[in-house]
Formats: C-alpha cells, sequence, structure tokens
C-alpha cells in the first residue's frame, strides 16, 4: 500500500463552481483549483508549505524577470509536468525504502500509535497518570495514508522538544509562519497556483538555486540519517542544500505499513480498508542548527552575545505590537527584527492589481504540550523603498508609547487592586491581551494614516496617537478598577491609584496649544 505525493489526487480542494475534490500536485496549473481545504488548520498550513515546498524546490526561475513571466503568463500544465516529473521516484510514501519524510533504514525504536504524529495526542505520562483530561485517549487512532503523510510532514515541520534526543525542527519548535495572501487579483479570485506563486522566490533573491542533482542533501529521507548522538553531530546550512529548509527531517520514524485496520479515517472521515495506526520511532534523529528559512520572521537578542531565532507563537497569539517586525527590519525594546525573505522580496515591486495581505499561523508549545494553533490575517505593507524610513520610525515610536502606557496601566491596576506596595502574585496577561486586542483598530487607522502622509513629519500623528492611546488607559482603568478580582474594594487605595496613574502618563498635548489641551481634558 503506498502513493506517490506527485501525481496522486490526495488533497482536497475547492473547485471555482463551489464543487469540491482532490488533486495532485501535477494539477497545479488548473485555473479553475481556487483553494486547498483540509480538515485541520495546521494540515491546512503544512499544505500549503508542501506545495510551496514543491515549487520553490523545483520551479523556482532564476530571477525576478523569470518570476514576473510566470506571474504574467500563466503557471502552464507542460510546465508543472516537465519540472515535477524528475522528483517523482523521491515522493513516495510506503513500506519500502525511501519514503516521504521517513528513516532511509529500518528503526530498532520504539512502537507507538500513529495518532502520536498529532501533537494534541496525550503522551505516555499524560496517560500513566491519567491527566488527560480535555484531550482524551482513543479520539484519533487510525489514520489514512492521506492524512498520515500529512500529519508526518506537519510534525517534521513544527516539531516541538519531545524528551531526551527527540530534536525540535529546524526552525525550532513551534515556528510562526508568515505567508502573502493574494485575496483578489484584477478584481477577481485568484487561483490557488497564482496565490502559492506569490510565495515563491527567484532563486538570486532568495540565495536557494537549484541543484544540478535532487539528493540527501535536499531531501534526507534518501539516505542514511545523520543522527545527533554527540553534541557536534549536528546539520548547518554550510553541509546541506538550501532548499532543505523546506524538507526538514528531525524525527526519526517508520511508519508500520502492515499494522492496519479497516473503517474510517479519524481526520478526514473517509473509509478505506487499510488505515495506518502505528508507527515506530527512535530519539537522535538530526540537529540542525544556524539556519533561517525564508517563510519565517527571526529576532536577534540585543544582549551581548544573543543568537538569531525564530519567531514562535505565544499565548494570546500575534498582537499588533508584533507586526511591525513580520513586515520590516526594525528595532524593539529586547530585540532587532527580522521578517521573512518572502515578506522583504515581495515589498521590492508592488503587484499591479494584486490586493495581498498577510497570513501568519504556528503553533503555542509548552515544551511537548501544545496548548493553542494561532492563525492570523494581517494587513500588507507595501509602499515606496525611500518612505520606509519614515514609516518605520512613526510606528516603532507609536509602539514605544503604547508599550510604556500598558506598563503603567498594568501597575496602576495592581495597585487600585491590592493596594500600594503590596506583593503581588498571579497571572496578569489579561491586561496585556486586552490592551493590545482592543487598541488594533486604531493602530491600523495608523498604519494608513502613514501610509497616505505626505509631509514627512510625523509630529501630528504621532500626538494624535499618544493623546487617543492616554484616552484609552484612562477609561480601561476607571473600568476595571471596580471590578476587583479578590473583591476587595478600598476605593481610598482605588483614588489614590488614579491619581498616580493620571499624573505619571499625562500626555502633553502639540501643536494646537491651549485648544488641544482643552479637548484632551474633555475627553
Amino acid at each position: 500500500m503506498h502513493f506517490n505525493l506527485l501525481t496522486t489526487k490526495w488533497l482536497p480542494v475547492i473547485y471555482r463552481d463551489g464543487g469540491h475534490g482532490k488533486i495532485a500536485p501535477m494539477e497545479l496549473a488548473d485555473e479553475n483549483i481556487m483553494e486547498l481545504v483540509l480538515p485541520r488548520p495546521d494540515f491546512q498550513g503544512a499544505a500549503w508549505q508542501f506545495l510551496l515546498g514543491v515549487l520553490q524546490t523545483a520551479l523556482a526561475p532564476k530571477d525576478k524577470e523569470g518570476w514576473e513571466d510566470i506571474w504574467e503568463e500563466g503557471l502552464t500544465t507542460g510546465m508543472i509536468r516537465n519540472a515535477l516529473t524528475p522528483l517523482e521516484p523521491l515522493f513516495e510514501f510506503g513500506p519500502g525504502t525511501p519514503s516521504f519524510m521517513q528513516d532511509f533504514e529500518p528503526l530498532d525504536g520504539e512502537s507507538v500509535s500513529l495518532a502520536l504524529l498529532l501533537p494534541e495526542t496525550p503522551g505516555a505520562q499524560t496517560l500513566r497518570l491519567n491527566k488527560d483530561h480535555f484531550i482524551k485517549r482513543g479520539v484519533t487512532e487510525k489514520l489514512c495514508p492521506h492524512c498520515a503523510a500529512l500529519a508526518l510532514f506537519s510534525l517534521q515541520l513544527n516539531a516541538p522538544s519531545g524528551g531526551k534526543g527527540y530534536r525540535t525542527g529546524l526552525r525550532g519548535g513551534g515556528p510562526m509562519t508568515t505567508l502573502l495572501e493574494l485575496h483578489r487579483y484584477n478584481g477577481e479570485p485568484a487561483p490557488l497556483w497564482r496565490r502559492l506563486w506569490l510565495n515563491v522566490m527567484p532563486q538570486r533573491e532568495s540565495h536557494m538555486p537549484l541543484p544540478a542533482n535532487y539528493d540527501a542533501c535536499v531531501f534526507p529521507w534518501l539516505a542514511p540519517t545523520r543522527t545527533s548522538e554527540k553534541a557536534s553531530d549536528i546539520v548547518t546550512p554550510e553541509q546541506a542544500d538550501a532548499l532543505q529548509a523546506f524538507w526538514g527531517m528531525p524525527r526519526r520514524i517508520r511508519i508500520d505499513f502492515s499494522a492496519t485496520q479497516q473503517g474510517a479515517c479519524d481526520l478526514c472521515g473517509e473509509p478505506g480498508d487499510a488505515l495506518l495506526t502505528a508507527m515506530t520511532v527512535k530519539n537522535y534523529g538530526i540537529n540542525y542548527v544556524g539556519w533561517v528559512h525564508p517563510l519565517t520572521p527571526h529576532r536577534v537578542p540585543k544582549k551581548e552575545g544573543g543568537e538569531m531565532f525564530s519567531l514562535k507563537a505565544q499565548p494570546g497569539g500575534l498582537l499588533w505590537r508584533d507586526w511591525l517586525g513580520l513586515m520590516m527590519e526594525s528595532e524593539s525594546e529586547n530585540n532587532y527584527e527580522q521578517p521573512a525573505s518572502i515578506i522583504k522580496i515581495r515589498q521590492q515591486k508592488r503587484l499591479e492589481g494584486a490586493q495581498t495581505g498577510l497570513w501568519c499561523f504556528g503553533y503555542d508549545f509548552d515544551n511537548m504540550k501544545a496548548r493553542c494553533w494561532y492563525e492570523h490575517h494581517l494587513p500588507f505593507l507595501q509602499t515606496p523603498e525611500e518612505k520606509l524610513p519614515f514609516i518605520r520610525q512613526t510606528l516603532s515610536d507609536a509602539a514605544r508609547f503604547a508599550t510604556r502606557m500598558l506598563s503603567l496601566l498594568r501597575s496602576a491596576l495592581k495597585e487600585a487592586w491590592y493596594g500600594e506596595n503590596a506583593t503581588v502574585r498571579g497571572d496578569f496577561s489579561f491586561i496585556d491581551i486586552d490592551f493590545w486586542q482592543q487598541t488594533q483598530p486604531r493602530f491600523l487607522a495608523l498604519v494608513e494614516a502613514v501610509k497616505a502622509d505626505e509631509t514627512g513629519d510625523n509630529r501630528a500623528l504621532l500626538s494624535a496617537w499618544n493623546s487617543d492611546i492616554w484616552r484609552f488607559t484612562r477609561h480601561y482603568f476607571d473600568d476595571r478598577a471596580l471590578t476587583n478580582p479578590q473583591e476587595r474594594t478600598e476605593f481610598s487605595d482605588i483614588m489614590k491609584a488614579r491619581k498616580k496613574f493620571f499624573t505619571q502618563t499625562k500626555v502633553k498635548p502639540g501643536g494646537k496649544g491651549a485648544r488641544a489641551k482643552k479637548t484632551q481634558e474633555a475627553n
């Protein structure tokens, strides 16, 4: 039992007329294919990255002129077939060797349930301690080969720390992926191939030339695993092809194609005579070090010796304070922010007729525990290069002011609730999440105002922003100060904290003298 990931119809899609079906990557040039429709959001993200990896690895043009030729003239069935046919033998999924995303050699490791490919599945310790309170054991037991292949790929992309010697993904555990969305093209919904092509990078700009031979330097399942029993057993970008960024394989896994059941797939619901149930796993897979993935933003800590690391999802998801670092090189309080390579490349030239946005997604992991899957759809900033410094400075100043106001607000609420100088323990992150979520519409309005500004002077914009954020924090304090989570109401503490907070945060009006001051006080 096996299938080929390039020629088999295995990816569920929706067509222009609203119908549903399954396609093979060989069919991507079809203008009637509109979108992938996978049964889980993490599978949706993985399927997009699978197709992008295939296109980037097999069909990426040499330069931006070649990219624009396909963008304008279209992707043809002949182009797809010519590019993917040489890769067909490398994308088999089955009991033989090589097999997609699986160890080249038989494993003598531990036999476990195939459901452990899914990050939410309770592990052995959770089951032993009877702690599977929210996601119960036995919910997912059997998978069709199509879902199994995608679950395996998704795990290799997002792999969190999994115990001693179980390596994280090439970008670290639970990386945030940022892709360009194509909402409409020339006023019409765009087909899937064009939406994918928006995220394919020219070889020259991406520094990812197509290899002369497709071997284990690109696809690590084509040779015995470079294991990592010793700390020095690492794989750096210099020791592999740059395209392995799309095909990283940190986990050693062999699916047991002989352990099957009849029934319906527990993920997609499709019936099958040979649903997969088990796999063998072993630790000390490939240990990736020093990689910068082209679809993931990165940060460099300002502290001395800080190493670049990929952006990970955090509790509460992405907030607007993170948006600037996703869009352009910028500087926050603690880090230097680097957007994904695809974002920087697409900002270089406006595409006529293209309405674009930013699609961000990823898991929030606490070690091996998947706490949440986050997905965001944000604006994509495309503006003349000469205007970027003005935009960067204005929005950075706005974010810094908001961060300061939030810090003062948090302290003031603690004093109002518990008294001055009280020792307070607990999780107050709800204040931060409230603040960033509720001020997001204000920030998006500021982005539009900055883009439209022709003066090159940001003082009026920042003055209005500071006053607006000050008013928001004042109203937020008043709304929350009397709703004490500890049922303690000391009005003297509240009024003392209020006076201190307003004194610390009072914003000096700018540019309009007494009239501006009166307007601010009236609000």
